[in-house]
């Protein structure tokens, strides 16, 4: 997991070097620095993108979420649930909306996300085979303060981590 706090360090501070003109640029850096936060960056390592947050990228930000539409996402997820599937594009549509979850609870706007992450635990739960393949990863991911401390949001980890042994039963 450290090389992946690393990895998104190191994209963080390349984002915030350039300009942030959109609201795709805007999403971009939030979802950087949630997933960032959520692996134990701490608040040294984000107190620039505290300040982008916070200070001049507050508008994009508001404007941003005021588009996000997370059904569509949450829907790619249920859609993977028929079969027919790589691990991969399992993989693929469940990051999808867990990066704009992540970006939601780093810029503070958990009641964006919280029916579609609600949605996403429920698919996992339904059907937890399909997912069974995330569930190594999910465990180290479920077991984070981040996680933990947004429980309500985060529960589809927990779903995910649980993954493997409810599809063996």
């Amino acid at each position: 997991m450290q090389r992946e706090l690393d990895v998104l360090i190191e994209q963080l501070d390349e984002l915030l070097s350039g300009p942030i003109l959109d609201e795709d640029d805007a999403l971009e850096v939030a979802i950087v620095a949630g997933l960032a936060a959520r692996l134990g960056a701490g608040p040294s390592t984000l107190a620039d993108a505290v300040a982008w947050r916070d200070g001049p990228g507050a508008d994009l930000l508001d404007s941003m979420w005021a588009q996000v539409d997370l059904e569509p996402l949450v829907e790619a997820v249920d859609a993977v649930t028929g079969g027919g599937r790589t691990e991969e594009e399992v993989e693929e549509a469940v990051y999808d909306v867990d990066d704009v979850i992540a970006a939601a609870v780093w810029c503070e706007r958990a009641a964006t996300v919280r029916a579609a992450a609600r949605e996403l635990a429920s698919i996992i739960r339904g059907v937890p085979d399909v997912f069974a393949s995330i569930s190594s990863i999910a465990g180290a991911v479920a077991s984070t303060p981040s996680v933990a401390e947004h429980l309500g949001l985060y529960d589809y980890w927990l779903a995910l981590s649980d993954a493997a042994m409810y599809a063996a039963s």
